[in-house]
């Protein structure tokens, strides 16, 4: 029954997995044109199915009556024999019922009286303890007393003798007292005599201050002794009265013990005549029952008799069937085996199929994919050259700027070579100029010196000489400028240069890039290609293998139904067959 839930299970999860194959064969349908021929074919798969499933179902439920019938059959054979088993075994069972509820209750006795004879020794050992506890307690108790008193004559004295010190040391200081005002109202020098006494009295005074001090100490632990005394006394009696609770409680347990093993050895007397009374009860009702059962038995085996032959002629019939019924469910078994390695099989080749067209339909679309991007590749190679061919029309208006910037710094070059030639040759006639200027103001000044006060010649001459340091500072600023003008240019040059450089090599690279992309995406097309074709050509040999296995199906339903109407015609026969026997086995008992 569970293989062919089974079946049933994967018949409808292959149901299910077909519905859903044929939702993706229209789902491909729409892409693809040429596959109206699989979905027709699909089609007559999924009608052949649900016809095979009808059949397999009907197939079932003869299956099931036939089950129902052999089942039927072997419960009236087995009826009559249980009937007499069943009275025989309700009487056993209440015998024994009866039984273990005596030993039970004798075994609860016992464990009573057991439990109870263990207590026993505990109570008495409990006993003993508390006796001789409270007598240790009580001779604790009369030494602690005792010490107590000690302690007490010992504190006693000890407090008279401190009264007694005091007493002295207050004479001692009232003399020493009367004897110092003595001396200072005298107001005269004392005498070795007076001090010597003096003296003495102040030693007698601090000794009997220490002996008064130790005396307080003592006294002090006196006190400490005695109240410690005292509360080991107090906790002794509490304990003592402790153990006096304990003993009482252990008594009146004693008491409550007796009692109840009094009621369990009445009860116990009363359930053993109960007991008793029962055995009796039921030794009778078995000796009843076993004669009624004796009686019942050789009536049983004189019927048994008459029909023991035409039952094992009955029996010799039905093993025969039995037998024959084995066969077939065998063959059956090995048909439904083999329709369902089929069954599976085809279920292989289903999700196969399937599998294959979720990959025809992802390499389609990974295809269109592709396609799309490598249109936007190509577009964006477009727009890439377009781009170079811009950045090359800049690069070469940026040559063309780098060459202007070059002739215009060879054309400084030449003029700051042509400044520096004038500016040498403007020094060189300044040196000249300077010296000649030198000499002749030398010897104008020469001429001069013996003139009273200077002449407007010296204040041209002054005038001229602050103008030609006017002149030579203004070219030297000229010539620094043009210098700083000429570094600033030929770093700007340098710059651009790099530049340029670095932009050339970054379209160098970009366009090898974009060239190998495109190579890669046209050998990604080129075998997407491939794999389609491969795929479609595994989707029609799985096709022509669903066609193989469905032939091989309906070979195997063709022979399923023939050896069900054999298993049919032989269960009717050995039906008849039981129906006649048990009518003439009833002929023979009226």
């Amino acid at each position: 029954q569970m293989a062919r839930e089974v079946a049933e299970s994967r018949l409808r999860l292959q149901e299910d997995q077909l519905a859903h194959l044929q939702e993706e064969l229209r789902r491909v349908s729409e892409n693809l044109p040429q596959s109206d021929s699989f979905q027709s074919d699909v089609t007559d798969l999924q009608a052949q199915l649900a016809e095979a499933t009808v059949l397999y179902q009907r197939q079932e439920e003869v299956l099931h009556q036939r089950e129902r019938e052999l089942t039927a059959l072997k419960g009236v054979l087995k009826e009559e024999v249980e009937c007499h088993d069943k009275e025989m075994e309700a009487l056993r069972e209440q015998f024994s019922q009866d039984m273990k509820n005596l030993r039970k209750t004798m075994e609860e006795f016992t464990q009573v009286s057991k439990e109870t004879l263990n207590r026993w020794p505990f109570i008495l050992d409990l006993k003993a303890l508390s006796d001789q506890s409270q007598e240790q307690i009580e001779e604790e108790r009369e030494k602690v007393n005792a010490s107590l008193l000690t302690l007490e004559e010992e504190l006693e004295s000890s407090r008279e003798q401190g009264e007694q010190w005091r007493t002295e040391l207050e004479a001692a200081t009232q003399k020493l007292h009367s004897t110092r005002e003595e001396s200072v109202s005298l107001n005269v020098p004392r005498s070795s005599d007076a001090e010597e006494e003096l003296e003495a009295l102040e030693d007698e005074n601090r000794s009997l201050k220490s002996q008064l001090e130790e005396a307080k100490r003592g006294a002090t632990r006196l006190s400490k002794e005695r109240d410690d005394l005292t509360r080991r006394l107090e906790e002794r009696d509490l304990e003592r009265e402790a153990l006096r609770r304990g003993k009482s409680d252990l008594e009146e347990q004693k008491r409550l013990l007796d009692r109840s093993l009094e009621k369990i050895n009445k009860e116990m007397e009363l359930m053993m005549g109960d007991s008793r009374q029962s055995v009796a009860t039921l030794q009778t009702q078995l000796d009843e029952f076993r004669e009624r059962s004796r009686k019942d038995l050789l009536e049983a085996q004189r019927n048994s008799k008459d029909r023991l032959a035409e039952l094992q002629r009955a029996q010799n019939n039905l093993k025969a069937q039995q037998e024959e019924v084995s066969r077939l469910k065998k063959e059956l078994l090995t048909c439904s085996e083999e329709r369902d390695s089929a069954q599976l099989e085809r279920d292989l080749l289903n999700n196969r199929l399937k599998h294959l067209e979720n990959e025809l339909e992802s390499e389609k679309s990974s295809h269109s994919d592709r396609g799309r991007e490598i249109r936007g590749l190509e577009d964006k190679i477009k727009t890439l050259e377009i781009e170079l061919d811009e950045e090359k029309s800049g690069v070469e208006l940026l040559n063309d700027r780098i060459t202007r910037s070059r002739d215009q710094v060879d054309q400084l070059r030449s003029e700051l070579m042509q400044e520096r030639s004038e500016r040498h040759d403007l020094e060189m006639d300044k040196s000249a100029l300077e010296r000649q200027q030198v000499k002749e103001l030398k010897s104008r000044l020469a001429d001069m010196e013996g003139q009273s006060r200077p002449t407007a010649g010296i204040t041209l001459l002054e005038n001229k000489i602050q103008e030609l340091e006017e002149r030579l500072r203004s070219e030297e600023r000229e010539k620094t400028s043009i210098q700083a003008s000429q570094r600033r240019a030929e770093r700007k040059l340098k710059e651009l240069n790099a530049t340029l450089d670095q932009e050339r090599s970054q379209h160098i690279e970009q366009r090898d890039q974009l060239t190998l992309r495109v190579k890669a995406l046209k050998r990604q097309l080129d075998e997407s290609e491939g794999e389609v074709e491969r795929l479609e050509g595994v989707r029609r040999k799985v096709l022509r293998d669903l066609e193989e296995q469905q032939e091989l199906q309906e070979a195997l339903q063709a022979k399923v139904a023939a050896l069900e109407n054999d298993l049919k015609r032989k269960s009717q026969q050995t039906h008849r067959t039981a129906l006649t026997s048990s009518v003439l086995s009833s002929d023979e008992e009226d």
